[in-house]
């Protein structure tokens, strides 16, 4: 097979899956918001660049979730800290 037959790719048109009506899982158990139309039905899209924009709501909760994971990866961090330690004095008064 030629490379240019390999990876020759033709479009047409057709929608696999519409994602659209797809949102993000709550952050906190139920508490976080869900993406919502605005008053007018469009979604928040800039235009100038196409792309979706957070509201300032959306925001904090992306904000509130990358803050927990953080604590949380710290949290394990330190009590592995807190055991190797422990173990290492139990180590020193042993010997």
């Amino acid at each position: 097979m030629k490379d240019n037959e390999k990876n020759k790719f033709e479009d047409d048109g057709h929608t696999v899956a519409d994602m659209s009506e797809i949102s993000r899982p709550p952050l906190l158990g139920g508490l976080g918001s869900r993406r919502k139309k605005r008053k007018n039905g469009e979604w928040n899209i800039d235009p100038s660049t196409g792309e979706e924009f957070f509201t300032p709501e959306e925001r904090r909760w992306y904000v509130l979730g990358a803050l927990k994971s953080a604590l949380m990866i710290a949290l394990v961090f330190l009590a592995g800290l807190g055991i190797g330690i422990l173990i290492l004095q139990l180590i020193w008064n042993l010997g």
